[in-house]
C-alpha cells in the first residue's frame, strides 16, 4: 500500500508572498521552497508540481466537492500535508475629507502566495474544521466549509500601504476579491455573491424588480440554512514573509505614500511600479534570494 508523501515544510513561514511580476520572471525561487528538484530550466509559471496544491486561476480550482468519506479523507490528507499556491489581487482604498470634498486613494498589488498548512497556527484551525466536515459527512448531513486564507494578506497589505493616522479620515476599505478562499462541500456552495450582484443590477436598472428580487434572495437564504450547514474559517493575524529576487532591489516598493490631500488632482500609484523621483540608494542587488520578515521589510521600505 502506497504511503502519503510528507513534504518537509517545517522551515517555512506561514505565508510567503512574491510580487507577481517577479514570480513570472523567476518562478523557480518560490517553487524551490517546497520542491528542490525544480531547476533553472523549469521557468514556466505554469510548471506543475505534485508537491503543491495549485489554487491559482478561476474559482473552480478552489472548489472541492466530495462524494463520500474516502474522498474527504484523501482531500484532508492533501490539505494538511501539502502547501497551497495562490495568486491574488489586493486592493486598498482610503478616503479623507478635506474642506467640503472627499479625497480618495486606491492602491492595488498582485502577489503569488505560498501557504504553509503545516504551520501549527494554521494546522490547528484547519484540522478542527476538517474534522467537523468529516463528522457531518459520516452523519449524512449536507455541509459547506469555507476556508478564507486571504484575511492575513489583507491585513498585511493595508498595514504596509497605510500606517499614518489621519484626523479627517472618513473610510478605509480593503479586499482580496476572494481569490484565496477555498470551499469543501458535499452539496453546493452558497450563492450569496450571486444574490448580491442581482440585487445591485435590479436597483440600478429596474428598481421595481427589487420587490421580487429581495424576497427571492431571502427565501434562498432560508432554504440554504435549513438544508445545509455552512461553516467559515478565517486565517488572520499570521505573519507574511516577502520573497524578493536577486535582481530586484527595494525600489519595487510594497508600501506607497498616499496622495497629498492638498493636491488638486489625484493619481493612483500601482504597487508593481517604480517609485517616481530619484532612485533609492544604499540597497545593492543581492547574490541570492532572500526572505524578508515584517521587521526587515519595515527597515528596507
Amino acid at each position: 500500500m502506497a504511503t502519503e508523501e510528507v513534504i518537509e515544510l517545517s522551515g517555512l513561514p506561514p505565508y510567503t508572498a512574491m510580487l507577481s511580476s517577479q514570480f513570472q520572471a523567476c518562478p523557480r525561487l518560490l517553487y524551490n521552497l517546497f520542491d528542490p528538484t525544480v531547476g533553472d530550466g523549469d521557468l514556466d509559471v505554469n510548471h506543475h508540481s505534485d508537491k503543491v496544491l495549485d489554487m491559482r486561476g478561476d474559482r473552480i480550482h478552489r472548489e472541492f466537492k466530495v462524494k463520500n468519506v474516502e474522498e474527504l479523507h484523501n482531500l484532508t490528507k492533501a490539505l494538511l500535508n501539502k502547501p497551497m499556491l495562490f495568486d491574488t489581487e489586493l486592493a486598498y482604498q482610503r478616503t479623507e475629507q478635506l474642506m467640503d470634498c472627499n479625497i480618495g486613494a486606491r492602491l492595488t498589488g498582485f502577489f503569488v502566495v505560498l501557504v504553509n498548512t503545516t504551520d501549527p497556527r494554521i494546522r490547528q484551525l484547519l484540522t478542527h474544521r476538517l474534522v467537523q466536515a468529516m463528522q457531518y459527512m459520516q452523519e449524512g448531513k449536507n455541509f459547506c466549509l469555507k476556508l478564507n486564507f486571504g484575511a492575513s494578506m489583507k491585513q498585511w497589505f493595508s498595514e504596509n500601504v497605510d500606517r499614518e493616522e489621519a484626523g479627517c479620515l472618513t473610510s478605509r476599505y480593503n479586499t482580496d476579491y476572494g481569490s484565496m478562499t477555498i470551499w469543501v462541500t458535499n452539496c453546493s456552495t452558497p450563492s450569496t455573491e450571486f444574490c448580491g450582484t442581482m440585487l445591485c443590477l435590479c436597483y440600478l436598472f429596474c428598481p421595481p424588480s427589487l420587490l421580487i428580487g429581495v424576497p427571492c434572495c431571502l427565501a434562498h437564504k432560508l432554504y440554504r440554512k435549513v438544508t445545509c450547514i455552512d461553516k467559515k474559517q478565517d486565517f488572520s493575524n499570521l505573519p507574511i514573509t516577502l520573497l524578493r529576487t536577486r535582481t530586484h532591489t527595494v525600489s519595487n516598493r510594497i508600501r506607497c505614500a498616499l496622495p497629498n490631500p492638498s493636491a488638486p488632482q489625484r493619481r493612483t500609484q500601482p504597487l508593481s511600479g517604480q517609485r517616481q523621483g530619484h532612485p533609492r540608494q544604499g540597497h545593492p542587488s543581492r547574490k541570492r534570494s532572500e526572505l524578508l520578515s515584517n521587521d526587515e521589510l519595515d527597515q528596507t521600505l
